[in-house]
């Protein structure tokens, strides 16, 4: 018996993570409203966890030059329940995918906690080159910050991770970098300064003395920077930047 009384519970309880899962109808809303002669590619939605009252979208806009494809991307902050637009950051040719091809994007709502206030959240941009004997990906973080009736883009195309390896048959290097992005205790112009500690670690495919294909670590690096809010965005030093 006491099974069958808490069976309708759970139930009962499950029915607004179902509801709440349900962003993706907001994506043809907006497409129409916002841009109706045009056609979104790679969009993608996530109810903010910190705010589930909260849905942010993603819309990127394709459009083909030169036999370059250039990124518009809109990114919006919406009522999860109504659809209704609470803030929007638009920005025409954020990216642009060649050889090096912009994959997909995705939403990251872990903590970026600037101030007692106010909290960002992450747009991830991934890259891949994947030709025979030879590979490199990359994904890139966007952070923006409500504003009002604004999202604010405080972090531009910050790499976040990168790989590169070339290869043939069991003669080969492989290297990467991968970001730690941490908030301090400090703040400059009322925004908590940006800690990002990158971990380095390069290799080496080779044969052994068995004549057997293994990997050789021959460097591994901690590198620590320290970014300040300028009032208007933390400004990345060019070696942390992509222009994609």
């Amino acid at each position: 018996m006491k099974n069958i009384k808490i069976l309708p519970l759970l139930i009962t309880l499950s029915f607004p993570m179902v509801s709440l899962a349900n962003c993706e109808k907001w994506i043809n809303h907006l497409v129409e409203k916002y841009h109706s002669s045009r056609v979104s590619d790679k969009a993608v939605c996530k109810i903010w966890p910190a705010d589930e009252s909260k849905t942010i979208v993603v819309l990127p806009f394709p459009k083909e030059m030169d036999g370059t494809i250039n990124y518009d991307l809109d990114v919006l902050l919406v009522d999860t329940q109504s659809g209704e637009l609470i803030a929007r950051n638009w920005e025409p040719d954020a990216f642009y995918s060649d050889a090096i091809e912009l994959t997909d994007f995705e939403i990251d709502t872990a903590s970026y906690q600037l101030n007692n206030k106010s909290r960002a959240f992450g747009i991830l941009t991934n890259f891949a080159h994947n030709p025979y004997s030879f590979s490199f990906s990359e994904q890139l973080i966007n952070l923006y910050v409500q504003q009002n009736e604004k999202l604010n883009r405080i972090v531009n195309k910050l790499i976040l991770k990168q790989s590169a390896s070339e290869w043939h048959e069991c003669d080969g290097e492989y290297s990467r970098r991968n970001a730690v992005l941490l908030f301090g205790k400090n703040a400059n112009n009322n925004y908590k300064d940006l800690s990002i500690t990158y971990n380095e670690q390069k290799e080496i495919i080779k044969l052994n003395r068995k004549r057997e294909c293994v990997k050789e670590i021959t460097k591994q690096t901690k590198r620590k920077y320290i970014l300040y809010y300028n009032g208007v965005e933390y400004p990345l030093p060019k070696n942390l930047r992509n222009e994609y």
